[in-house]
């Protein structure tokens, strides 16, 4: 069977029709059969279109005038050759549908939604930070005295010199990390508001609209 109608549901084929039934498609979607939202290809055709994209009233098919055998017989192979050659340069009703999600806002297709990163994943990494710089402001304070006798011992005239840029140094680091502390708290107040009503999102366009075909 060389059908001139394909229809396609979901990425798959469902229903094929030769060219001598035509004028039942029409009734097919009047009745449910066939669904205005449904996928449809023909002979000729570069890619699947909706069925609501065309009109479907055919007329019923004239009887065919009578030939000779063989010219019948020449006409019939190359018809057959046609839909065949047709056939199997047809685009496969699931090219390009294959993804199980469909993004409304870029058109693009996806297996895996992006999701949103762990809230308290962020909360670590601000722990993380802020410990990490009490325990600098800890250590300079511990050891100022240590760390200005050894530097005076090195360098009499600018040991306290070089003892105040050293712990302004680390105080500046324990600052920047008490900074980021701050920021992963900021990011994780954010990301959790955004993500909240709806924690999937396109990885492409981050919309979180988007269609889940299976």
């Amino acid at each position: 069977m060389n059908p001139a109608f394909r229809f396609a549901r979901g990425g798959k084929v469902y229903k094929e029709l030769e060219a001598e039934e035509a004028n039942q498609i029409a009734g097919f979607i009047r009745t449910g059969i066939i669904s205005a939202n449904d996928d449809y290809w023909m002979p000729g055709m570069g890619d699947w279109k909706k069925v609501s994209s065309r009109q479907w009233d055919f007329p019923k098919p004239a009887p065919a005038p009578s030939a000779p055998a063989a010219h019948s017989t020449r006409a019939a192979s190359a018809a057959d050759a046609a839909q065949a050659q047709a056939a199997a340069t047809a685009p496969s009703s699931s090219a390009g549908r294959g993804h199980a999600c469909e993004c409304t806002a870029c058109k693009k297709g996806f297996n895996e939604p992006a999701k949103a990163v762990s809230g308290y994943s962020v909360i670590g990494n601000a722990t993380i930070y802020f410990l990490i710089g009490i325990g600098l402001m800890i250590l300079v304070y511990a050891i100022r005295d240590a760390a200005a006798d050894m530097l005076f011992s090195i360098d009499p005239k600018h040991g306290y010199i070089l003892f105040s840029i050293v712990a302004g140094v680390v105080a500046l680091v324990a600052l920047s990390l008490f900074l980021m502390s701050g920021f992963e708290l900021i990011s994780a107040a954010v990301t959790h508001g955004i993500y909240r009503a709806n924690p999937e999102r396109c990885p492409y366009c981050k919309s979180p609209t988007f269609v889940k075909k299976f």
